[in-house]
């Protein structure tokens, strides 16, 4: 079988979660469905990621996954670590079709769990997506001081 990329496993997945999270939204209201998709989503995610990347390593080496972005590294040191993502395929996908709240959820959003589980010894913070409209994503890792 051949292999896909993320961006086009990520079209193939929407196809499912868009009208599910959409039906969800009528059921429950948005910010139920939004909470209970995202938290399904960023769980599996996790649990994913666990597996195959060293727990507590630097953010630098986070290469066990080809996600289809450019960014720009803003500092790499032993304690702290910064990238500026100008490009991602997910967002520019999901502003195409017009579903950037549910393509945050599938994308964006998994970053702060899979961050907490991964590395449990450095604080993650991200203030701004290409998802949410934002020129860049800016990803910043500082390592917790004992």
């Amino acid at each position: 079988m051949a292999k896909i990329s993320a961006v086009e496993a990520v079209k193939i997945q929407a196809r499912a979660v868009i009208p599910i999270t959409k039906k969800l939204e009528q059921a429950i209201g948005i910010e139920a469905a939004h909470q209970l998709v995202g938290d399904a989503i960023a769980d599996s995610w996790a649990d994913y990621m666990a597996i195959r990347q060293p727990a507590d390593s630097h953010p630098s080496t986070a290469g066990s996954v080809a996600f289809p972005v450019k960014d720009i590294v803003i500092k790499n040191i032993d304690d702290e670590y910064a990238v500026n993502m100008v490009q991602c395929d997910f967002a520019e996908y999901f502003h195409s079709i017009g579903e950037t709240k549910i393509g945050a959820l599938m994308t964006c959003g998994v970053d702060f769990a899979v961050e907490s589980r991964l590395r449990p010894d450095w604080d993650f913070s991200r203030s701004q997506t290409l998802m949410q409209g934002a020129e860049y994503c800016d990803f910043c890792w500082k390592r917790k001081q004992a």
